[in-house]
């Protein structure tokens, strides 16, 4: 008899999952009547009664999700965490003993889990992507870490850069060795460069935080530690930067300042030189690993540096500036822009490799308006995430026993087969930009303090 289709249960129904309930039906073929939604409020009601899937209100705490998943799912299922503050790490716990598999976009802890006071450390994506890799197991159900658009797709995007870079220089490489490559190509630097120009015709309130994805989340980013994957080429720290305590010691962390936010030059094609702030991302940290060269004697020989920077859309650009000048407290209004407001813009998502001879950015473009023709309940951020989670699934159900998985390890090709279509123009772009007289990272580094606001 043969198995029934899985079912895929989302925990979360924000702007992420609205926008990738449709993409599941399109690109992956699921039935709506297997896809349910777990949130913490029904504002997605509109759009789960148009894709036809079931939306109910259940948010999961430390109490209560064990009981509420073995009463809904069973061996096979797909268990998709999209939501801000539901452990990843207890989740995937349950998932391995349940034979469930599993996939989420960012490593959560529960609520408080970002909070300073237990310490900076335990509040890093490093810190946090150690408890769950700790729990990996021969033979068990895959489970899928960190992987929408960044991070998750665009560790494919860099190999594919890689490649692109090699094929450009005329540098022959043997396939899957990923670090020796980045090593003769000599990339000291990886910068995940994007920027966001969707807007809306209206100014950010006093006291109200917009963007076009979580705020909760998004703020979550800008409260925890800068983390950057930390090159073998760097010579001088951050100030403030440590290394971590346990794992690879592949990253570093430090505090930003106290009333302000660390910004970074940064490069992406539409602009060239510009701002953008410097935010703690799980790619940073498992990208740096991934591309170390290990010595003879077991000494790192080879990594660059690897950092996420950001240009959100202009109303979230102005929400950082009230919410800064406001001490970081906690904003009184917090909207994901409504997809019949945003008018107009785009989201540029790459990778920046900084090499001997200048540097070769490569991602993809998507528009508003390519969005909105490609898939339903979607803008130009969240088909970027959502196309990075089918791409990733497709490759789940074709390995469903890979255990605990970053998305360096899986089948670029076959994750991007799926995702690509949804990304817009794909494509690599070179340029002589530096920051300064070499790629230090002391050279791309700048503050932002915002003078304080009534």
């Amino acid at each position: 008899m043969k198995a029934p289709a899985p079912r895929f249960p989302l925990i979360g129904f924000g702007a992420v999952g609205q926008g990738l309930a449709p993409l599941l039906v399109q690109a992956l073929g699921v039935e709506p009547s297997r896809i349910t939604a777990w949130a913490a409020d029904l504002e997605g009601a509109s759009v789960a009664q148009a894709v036809g899937i079931a939306l109910q209100l259940q948010p999961l705490t430390p109490d209560n999700h064990a009981q509420l998943l073995a009463a809904h799912l069973q061996a096979g299922d797909v268990l998709l965490n999209l939501a801000v503050e539901v452990s990843s790490h207890d989740l995937i716990a349950w998932c391995q003993q349940n034979d469930v598999l599993y996939l989420d976009t960012g490593i959560e802890p529960w609520h408080g889990g970002y909070q300073p006071d237990q310490g900076l450390e335990p509040t890093t994506n490093q810190w946090l992507r150690e408890q769950v890799l700790a729990l990996r197991q021969a033979d068990c159900a895959t489970a899928v870490l960190a992987h929408g658009a960044n991070p998750g797709l665009i560790s494919h995007l860099a190999k594919r850069a890689l490649e692109q870079l090699a094929h450009d220089q005329g540098l022959p490489f043997p396939p899957g060795r990923w670090a020796d490559l980045a090593q003769a190509l000599g990339v000291q630097v990886i910068q995940v460069a994007e920027r966001d120009t969707q807007t809306v015709h209206r100014p950010v309130a006093a006291g109200e935080f917009c963007n076009t994805w979580s705020v909760p989340g998004f703020i979550s980013e800008l409260s925890q530690a800068c983390e950057a994957g930390w090159g073998s080429h760097e010579s001088t720290l951050p100030p403030g930067a440590q290394r971590p305590r346990q794992g690879s010691q592949a990253s570093i962390y430090w505090p930003h300042p106290e009333q302000g936010l660390v910004q970074v030059n940064s490069w992406v094609p539409s602009v060239g030189d510009s701002l953008a702030w410097l935010v703690t991302h799980n790619e940073s940290i498992s990208l740096a690993e991934f591309l170390t060269v290990k010595d003879a004697q077991g000494q790192t020989s080879y990594r660059p540096t690897v950092y996420f920077a950001y240009q959100p859309c202009p109303p979230a650009c102005q929400s950082i500036a009230h919410w800064l000048g406001q001490h970081k407290q906690t904003p009184n209004t917090q909207n994901v822009i409504p997809l019949a407001d945003l008018q107009q813009g785009q989201d540029e998502l790459g990778v920046l490799l900084c090499h001997a001879t200048g540097a070769y950015w490569y991602g993809s473009t998507l528009t508003l308006q390519a969005a909105r023709a490609l898939a339903p309940h979607n803008s130009a951020t969240t088909l970027q995430v959502a196309a990075g989670i089918v791409g990733a699934l497709a490759w789940m159900l074709d390995h469903p026993r890979a255990g605990i998985t970053e998305a360096e390890a899986m089948d670029s090709d076959q994750v991007l087969s799926v995702a690509l279509p949804y990304r817009g123009h794909v494509g690599g772009t070179h340029t002589p930009w530096h920051p300064g007289p070499d790629w230090r990272f002391q050279h791309f580094i700048a503050l932002f303090i915002a003078s304080p606001t009534p």
